[in-house]
């Protein structure tokens, strides 16, 4: 009976391979003020996302994203020495958000809802939940939308009042646009 269990449990294995999918983000984030909101755009470095399949449905999902925090644009100079000051992006030039999901976790009914990011922001690690929308699997092709909150104090990002009035809020919404695709 053992060599048979150990048979399936083989069998069962060899059914699994990885994918490497390449990938690419546009992404926007979104502040507020006491003055006014304020928004910005920056695209992530492209990056590769492993997926472990099980015949044709996707078990695991690995990826490392990185964006680099100096390329970070508001579309107004000020703000964006500001920004850029803020971030200490002379000593943590990268942000960096590590994938790394069964996607049992990632999916309700086969369709992903959710993605847990460990997100690194000035050297500091901080887990948070994205929200995934329009998903779309076509061919060697996906797409999907993601979004998650970013808390500032909680990111060790520190805004200094501006004419001791201008606070800048402490939750950033940062939403992506990503396309992955097959090789």
């Amino acid at each position: 009976m053992k060599p048979l269990l150990l048979l399936v449990t083989l069998l069962g294995a060899a059914a699994l391979h990885a994918e490497t999918w390449n990938g690419n983000a546009a992404i926007t984030f979104d502040g507020t003020s006491t003055l006014h909101d304020w928004g910005g755009k920056v695209s992530a470095q492209p990056f590769k996302a492993e997926v472990t399949m099980s015949g044709d449905k996707p078990v695991r999902i690995v990826s490392t994203v990185t964006v680099k925090a100096a390329e970070m644009d508001t579309e107004e100079a000020k703000r964006d020495e500001n920004m850029r000051k803020a971030m200490k992006v002379t000593e943590h030039p990268l942000i960096v958000g590590k994938i790394d999901a069964k996607f049992s976790e990632v999916a309700a009914a086969g369709t992903p809802t959710k993605l847990p990011i460990e997100l690194n922001l000035l050297g500091t690690p901080q887990n948070v939940t994205g929200t995934i929308s329009n998903w779309k699997l076509s061919g060697n092709k996906a797409t999907f939308d993601l979004e998650f909150p970013v808390s500032m104090k909680a990111s060790g990002i520190s805004v200094p009042t501006v004419l001791l009035f201008i606070k800048v809020g402490d939750g950033i919404k940062v939403r992506a646009s990503v396309t992955l695709t097959k090789n």
